[in-house]
């Protein structure tokens, strides 16, 4: 049964493939004369905050899901991101679940609450961060203490994240501050550069006139 069914819409599911063998494959079987099993690639999806499995043929699920993303019937976002893990699934790589998984979260230090939440399809902090409280009923008598400990842990994380950003902002300002004052003290220097070079040209005929002038009175 579903825990949190309200808000499925809200997390992705949890996405796994397997291969399976489904009946015959009729091509093979007639070319190498013996029952040879035809190999399907299935996808495992289980909804956000369920224990259900909905099991589909991975290549015609994913067709399905990018005609439905560009109708805007489903995640765009999501639909890519299965796409990708399908593809590097193949490829024999895993990509990691979207969000910070329960199973490696430090915040909760025994094992048995993790077991539990998984068991109950809620895989990231990001999962049990957004259970209303209309679904804390199925997960234990933690289960408030649980989700206040991962929303906590998100907001600190985020303002963390703003205060990187405001950090980085403020430095990269600097940089151009002290950019735009290297600029303007070269194109000041060239300027006393050509005040001082004009000064000299008009000094010298000065000093050559008052020389001719000198000279004529003796």
């Amino acid at each position: 049964m579903s825990v949190i069914p309200q808000i499925f819409d809200k997390r992705p599911p949890f996405v796994r493939f397997e291969v399976r063998e489904i009946g015959l494959d009729p091509a093979a079987t007639e070319r190498e004369g013996r029952p040879i099993p035809r190999e399907v690639i299935m996808a495992i999806i289980t909804p956000w905050g369920s224990k259900d499995e909905i099991e589909k043929i991975a290549e015609e699920w994913l067709d399905q899901i990018k005609k439905q993303a560009m109708n805007g019937q489903y995640s765009l976002e999501w639909a890519t991101h299965f796409r990708l893990q399908f593809d590097e699934w193949k490829k024999g790589n895993e990509l990691p679940r979207e969000g910070t998984p329960i199973r490696t979260w430090a915040m909760i230090a025994h094992i048995e609450p993790r077991r539990r939440l998984q068991a109950l399809g809620i895989h990231t902090v990001e999962d049990l961060a957004a259970i209303p409280d209309s679904g804390l009923g199925g997960i234990g008598l933690d289960a408030r203490y649980l989700r206040d400990l991962a929303r906590g842990w998100l907001t600190e994380a985020k303002d963390k994240g703003a205060n990187a950003k405001e950090l980085a902002d403020a430095k990269h300002r600097i940089t151009e501050l002290e950019g735009t004052i290297e600029r303007q003290n070269a194109r000041l220097a060239r300027l006393e550069a050509l005040l001082d070079e004009q000064e000299a040209k008009e000094a010298t005929p000065r000093r050559r006139g008052r020389q001719s002038t000198e000279q004529a009175g003796a």
